[in-house]
């Protein structure tokens, strides 16, 4: 993020990594079970979410997609499916010519949720059954705050990029409606902080109490 805390600009443009930080972006996605990601990521970048730099036995790309909204010819659909498997996380009541579509191109369909969208609560022990474990969520700042905001966030890896963006529009690490008092956020301890050229990194752990 930037040091005003924002991911993107109110254009949309999210480029902030350097080559390093991109390395150690996916040295973190070879450690983990599954990478998970909103459908905005999907609509706005097209990305094929795999792993560069590292060798690896890959893992699930995990979608959230309310409404199976995706182009059946996304990345995350067509690019490796063998070594990068994925499953698109839907409500209970997705339109089921919809869901063959998808399944007919080998992608997994967890359905989670009775209501206008995927109840993530419900879906981490659904994809616990499957084996994953272990997931790197590298959400939009809507997807994030629905994480943080149910609890569900139990290390925070962040890079501060020597940039100031502002912008009212422009997106931040958390978004959505946000906790009303200061008591009510999830507290987190400060465990490492590195830095080089003018980028810091900063690791949180969820504090227990």
């Amino acid at each position: 993020m930037t040091i005003d805390g924002k991911i993107a600009t109110k254009l949309g443009d999210p480029e902030l990594s350097d080559d390093e930080d991109w390395k150690q972006v996916h040295k973190l996605r070879s450690q983990v079970d599954g990478i998970l990601v909103g459908k905005g990521t999907i609509l706005k970048d097209d990305p094929k979410l795999h792993i560069k730099y590292f060798s690896h036995e890959g893992y699930y790309r995990i979608v959230i997609d309310s409404n199976l909204s995706i182009p059946i010819t996304s990345k995350v659909v067509t690019y490796q499916p063998d070594r990068y498997p994925t499953i698109i996380c839907t409500k209970e009541s997705v339109s089921k010519k919809r869901e063959n579509e998808f399944q007919a191109k080998n992608v997994k369909i967890i359905k989670a949720g009775t209501g206008q969208r995927v109840d993530i609560v419900k879906l981490m022990p659904l994809l616990h059954q499957i084996g994953i474990k272990a997931i790197l969520l590298e959400g939009g700042g809507t997807l994030n705050w629905s994480f943080f905001r149910n609890g569900l966030i139990d290390e925070i890896r962040l890079t501060i990029a020597p940039w100031i963006i502002g912008g009212k529009s422009a997106t931040s690490l958390i978004e959505g409606e946000g906790f009303e008092k200061m008591v009510e956020g999830p507290r987190f301890d400060l465990v490492n902080v590195s830095h080089r050229a003018n980028y810091v990194m900063l690791k949180y752990k969820r504090k227990r109490s």
